[in-house]
């Protein structure tokens, strides 16, 4: 497998190889740098299969994927008796999960930021499931055990990182009394739905999450989210027509 990438990565070439081995570098970076022309292949692959999992350019994953081949050739033991290709193509995409983690966003919040609001949902997301009440900021805050300014924080990052549709058609004002109408009967009705549906329902169309976001807080993929949301719009539109009000549509 390390032979195939290779042959087949345009860059790979015994003219690169000849004029890299003339360059007058210590021996010990001559070697690494051989090594990573040769298996630069291994940075293309972790990059094309990072690059359907996320919005970055793919150039930049290539780069971020490289800068991870050479680290972990600096780091690279043969005494293990690990395969350079299997060691090699690990590094490289964590490097590549690092880079989406810490620095992809255009707004920049803090991971431990996001993991404390995604913890969070997740205890939420278990009460409701146990059909308890919703614990407030302050007892969320020390179900944690963070400060509540902390917890505070987390939501006011999660809330920034929403992305908004400039080009959206603003709501007319004449629309405005039936859609709060319309939500205000969804607020009344909305805690009547159990179970998952009923935390999708809350945060997809009152909160206005993304199923990615909430497949991430979860901890659950978008699939099984969508499910739960037609499970829960069906029972919606049941009660709005039961209640003479036009049936919900979701996007």
């Amino acid at each position: 497998m390390n032979r195939w990438i290779s042959c087949t990565d345009p860059l790979i070439s015994q003219r690169h190889l000849h004029q890299e081995s003339r360059r007058g570098l210590p021996p010990c970076i001559a070697r690494r740098n051989q090594q990573a022309l040769k298996h630069l292949g291994l940075a293309h692959c972790a990059a094309r299969r990072q690059q359907q999992r996320g919005p970055e350019e793919f150039d930049d994953l290539l780069q971020e994927s490289r800068v991870g081949l050479i680290r972990g050739l600096e780091r690279f033991d043969q005494q293990r008796g690990l395969r350079p290709s299997s060691y090699l193509l690990s590094r490289a995409t964590g490097q590549i999960l690092h880079y989406r983690r810490d620095r992809s966003r255009t707004i920049r919040i803090p991971w431990r930021l996001r993991d404390l609001y995604a913890a969070g949902m997740k205890i939420q997301r278990e009460r409701e499931q146990n059909r308890q009440p919703l614990l407030s900021d302050q007892e969320l805050a020390d179900a944690l055990s963070v400060h509540p300014e902390r917890w505070a924080a987390a939501v006011l990052s999660h809330g920034a990182s929403q992305v908004v549709d400039l080009s959206a058609t603003p709501v007319e004002p004449t629309q405005n009394c039936e859609i709060d109408e319309h939500l205000d009967w969804l607020k009344s009705v909305l805690h009547q739905v159990d179970g998952l549906a009923g935390t999708v329902l809350k945060a997809h169309l009152i909160e206005g999450q993304s199923l990615k976001d909430l497949a991430q807080a979860l901890n659950c993929s978008r699939s099984s989210l969508r499910l739960h949301l037609h499970e829960g719009v069906q029972l919606l539109q049941q009660w709005a027509q039961r209640d003479g009000l036009m049936p919900i549509q979701t996007s």
